[in-house]
């Protein structure tokens, strides 16, 4: 599976889930306090785990966490979405060697739609 973050493709995405989440955005109140305003909007909220990573890709994923909102491309049931995300963690992998190479696994990204 592939998601695309900033236009950086991330080819090695073993479990994807796109959870469409319905959030209160505007609420207001009238001085006797009765709702004038409730506007409800449905987000998504990302949950992406990837498979062993090497250290370029780890570090070009903790490099994007360092911005507030970056531009997500994923596929959904209904079709490709292309959505502003804010990353709110910091990935933080578990250290493995194969073959002598050093690889991260257990790499888990959250992320909620702008």
């Amino acid at each position: 599976m592939t998601i695309t973050i900033n236009d950086i493709e991330f080819t090695k995405v073993t479990e994807l889930s796109a959870l469409r989440e319905t959030r209160r955005t505007d609420i207001r109140y009238n001085t006797q306090g009765d709702m004038l305003i409730d506007l409800v909007n449905r987000k998504y909220r990302l949950t992406v785990l990837f498979g062993l990573l090497t250290e370029k890709e780890l570090k070009q994923l903790r490099t994007l966490t360092k911005e507030i909102f970056v531009t997500v491309k994923f596929q959904a049931p209904d079709g490709e979405v292309t959505e502003e995300f804010h990353i709110s963690d910091e990935p933080a992998p578990a250290v493995t060697v194969v073959n002598g190479v050093t690889m991260y696994g257990g790499v888990k990204l959250t992320m909620q739609q702008k």
